[in-house]
C-alpha cells in the first residue's frame, strides 16, 4: 500500500492547478472530456458518466 498525495486548486471556471509529489500539472474539465497537461505530455480523458468506464489517450510532448 501507498500514499498519494496531491492537491487540487481551481484557477478558473474548469481550470485547475494541481500539485504533487510527483509534480505540477493543469487540467481543464469539461462535461464529456478532461484535458492534462502535465510533465508526461498532454492526456486526453473521457468516460460514459455513471458508468466507471473511461478512455485515456496519453500524447507525449
Amino acid at each position: 500500500m501507498y500514499w498519494r498525495l496531491w492537491r487540487s486548486f481551481r484557477i478558473k471556471g474548469n481550470l485547475f492547478l494541481n500539485i504533487s509529489k510527483r509534480g505540477v500539472s493543469l487540467t481543464y474539465k469539461g462535461r464529456p472530456i478532461k484535458v492534462t497537461l502535465g510533465k508526461n505530455g498532454l492526456r486526453f480523458t473521457t468516460g460514459l458518466r455513471g458508468t466507471g468506464l473511461s478512455f485515456t489517450e496519453l500524447l507525449n510532448s
